[in-house]
């Protein structure tokens, strides 16, 4: 998907850090990934905003950006590492800040 979103990264507050929770790469339109491109591309920062390093295939070709915005996903279940287990994109939370975002259970 060149110029385009593949997957988002996720994160879950946890402490004083994000916590890495996997990556969501279904369930986007066309339209919803454009303007998520258009969201993300203002808090573009040079560095991972996790607490962690991320397995090296998926910081491969990563774009980060500043934890601003809340997306919501339906998932399958957690694994036991503390992933979602088959992520799909539901779509952007505009009524959730990130310090609202918990992990469900």
């Amino acid at each position: 998907r060149a110029g385009s979103i593949g997957s988002l990264l996720l994160g879950v507050p946890e402490g004083d850090g994000l916590r890495y929770v996997g990556r969501v790469g279904t369930g986007f339109t066309e339209r919803a990934r454009a303007d998520l491109l258009d969201r993300l591309r203002p808090l573009a920062r040079d560095d991972s905003p996790f607490d962690r390093p991320l397995p090296a295939v998926d910081r491969k070709d990563a774009t980060w950006t500043e934890p601003a915005l809340v997306g919501e996903v339906r998932f399958f279940e957690w694994t036991e590492g503390g992933s979602l287990r088959h992520p799909s994109w539901r779509g952007l939370r505009d009524d959730k800040s990130p310090a609202d975002v918990v992990r469900e259970s």
